[in-house]
């Protein structure tokens, strides 16, 4: 959706309040991703839910007293410059903030934005790099409000009621042209000065920040904040679609894949919040608890597995030690030996789940004898004909390298579901769609969408209705011609591990700008 966000401070005021304190619950999930096109990563997020990316995480006291900060750069400058910049710039802005212990999180928040600016252009200075920095979106949760701040074009959005609200303004040339009147709301999309920064971290000692009253928040209220790589590729009213009563994870997730799957040319990140109303998605599918439950069976298979070599191994040790009065002493057959014998070498011990290889021992004196079989047993590996690391006996594929919370079955689109229980292996999508996407976010993954690119409803397959009248239904309201939906794909059917081997081991919405 393009708008003209110069009166958005103004919109904002409106929703203005007095400082909380009726606490909420937020759930937060933090994604991001190279992208289809670059070769490195320069966003950086803050939390990075699953990545441990900075050292300093706040406590709980610290969060209860400050509240949450979430946090969005976009590096600028190409290769390392601007991977380093992004990093550098929110591992010194979250540390600030959640020192300072002034009554005005928002001042704070602000305060905690431009001390990460004149500390990252000391640090550029000081490697003597000067085409580098970075955007910053940032934004604070306490209680039940919201304090946001922005330098750049990475973006801060509220969506309530299922409408989405831009809350930051862009610095961007493209930005400035549509508030000088220079050019209309519908032609900033193609505007050759999208990507000009007007504002940006690090370039100067100082910055402007904007900084913009305080939302009160509702339940059922999603914030996201994000880079330009999903703004670029994603229309507002699409990631309004996309996060629509999913749990932050997910929404997170299908943001950064709908970006890919328009072309991915950028980096691309998003962290989404939402104030539980309880109306996030379902419980995880069948396939999903399936899942767990083999990774579950694998690790009590692996235990038990063990536990039989342990006792393999030390009654050998107790047979090769009972043995030991009856089995003639073995001796050199080098005719040279002197006279005196050395110590045999001890067996393996009973402790050890695996036999070692013994080291050769030089015995000393005649030969006299043929030496006896030695009785110490020879560790034979077991099979693992596609290298992966699972013996055959244990990989329901052993000709196909694979992962081992999978049985060994590999997952080429690498979107959690193994081939062999994946309907569209080729594709990257969502394990309560068998492994299938759903590209316009409708749910009703794409094998069984009549109109996979355009969000419709389930009764209709998934294609929109058009409604003459505009009452959302009734009698006005008739099917578009629907197409024919493609045919499920049909999962491959799951192989079937080898015999294992007998010697085995084991509220109100906020007014539009």
């Amino acid at each position: 959706m393009d708008m003209d966000h110069s009166n958005v401070p103004k919109t904002i005021q409106a929703s203005q309040a007095t400082p909380p304190e009726a606490p909420v619950s937020i759930t937060i999930w933090g994604a991001t991703d190279k992208g289809r096109q670059r070769e490195r990563n320069e966003d950086a997020i803050f939390p990075h839910s699953g990545a441990d990316t900075f050292a300093f995480e706040p406590s709980a006291q610290q969060i209860a007293q400050r509240g949450q900060l979430l946090v969005v750069a976009d590096g600028i400058g190409g290769a390392q410059a601007g991977q380093e910049a992004s990093h550098w710039t929110i591992r010194v802005g979250v540390e600030r903030y959640y020192d300072m212990t002034g009554p005005d999180l928002g001042v704070n928040l602000r305060s905690a934005v431009e001390q990460a600016n004149a500390s990252l252009h000391q640090y550029l200075q000081n490697l003597g790099i000067r085409e580098a920095g970075c955007t910053m979106a940032t934004a604070v949760i306490h209680g039940d409000m919201l304090h946001i701040a922005n330098v750049g074009d990475s973006r801060i959005y509220l969506v309530r009621n299922g409408s989405i609200t831009q809350l930051t303004r862009d610095h961007t040339l493209t930005q400035q042209k549509l508030e000088q009147g220079i050019i209309q709301p519908e032609q900033a999309k193609d505007d050759p000065g999208n990507h000009v920064l007007t504002r940006s971290m690090g370039g100067r000692p100082d910055v402007i920040v904007d900084l913009f009253p305080p939302i009160k928040l509702y339940p059922g209220d999603v914030i996201i904040l994000c880079s330009d790589g999903l703004t670029d590729m994603v229309e507002d009213e699409k990631i309004a679609q996309l996060v629509k009563n999913q749990a932050p994870q997910r929404a997170a997730q299908r943001l950064v894949n709908a970006a890919n799957q328009n072309g991915g040319v950028d980096n691309v990140s998003a962290v989404v919040a939402r104030v539980d109303d309880g109306k996030a998605s379902p419980a995880p599918s069948a396939l999903s608890s399936a899942l767990a439950g083999k990774k579950r069976l694998l690790g009590i298979l692996g235990g038990a597995l063990a536990v039989v070599a342990l006792c393999t191994v030390t009654a050998l040790g107790w047979w090769t030690y009972s043995q030991r009065g009856n089995t003639p002493t073995p001796t050199a057959i080098s005719p040279q030996a002197s006279a005196t014998a050395a110590p045999i070498p001890t067996t393996e011990s009973a402790a050890s789940e695996t036999p070692t290889p013994q080291p050769t021992t030089t015995l000393t004196g005649p030969a006299t004898s043929t030496p006896a079989p030695s009785s110490t047993p020879t560790s034979t590996p077991f099979p693992d004909a596609d290298r992966d690391g699972i013996p055959d006996h244990l990989d329901a594929c052993p000709n196909e390298a694979g992962l081992i919370e999978f049985d060994g079955c590999p997952d080429r689109d690498g979107d959690g579901v193994p081939d062999h229980l994946d309907a569209c292996p080729d594709e990257a999508g969502l394990i309560e769609f068998d492994g299938c996407p759903d590209r316009d976010g409708d749910g009703i993954p794409d094998h069984l969408d009549a109109c996979p690119d355009v969000p419709g409803p389930a009764e209709n397959d998934g294609c929109p209705i058009d409604d003459d009248d505009n009452s959302g239904g009734g009698s006005g309201a008739t099917p578009r011609p629907r197409p024919t939906a493609q045919p499920k794909p049909t999962a491959q059917p799951e192989p079937t591990a080898q015999p294992e081997p007998t010697s085995k081991p084991t509220a109100p919405p906020p007014s539009s700008p």
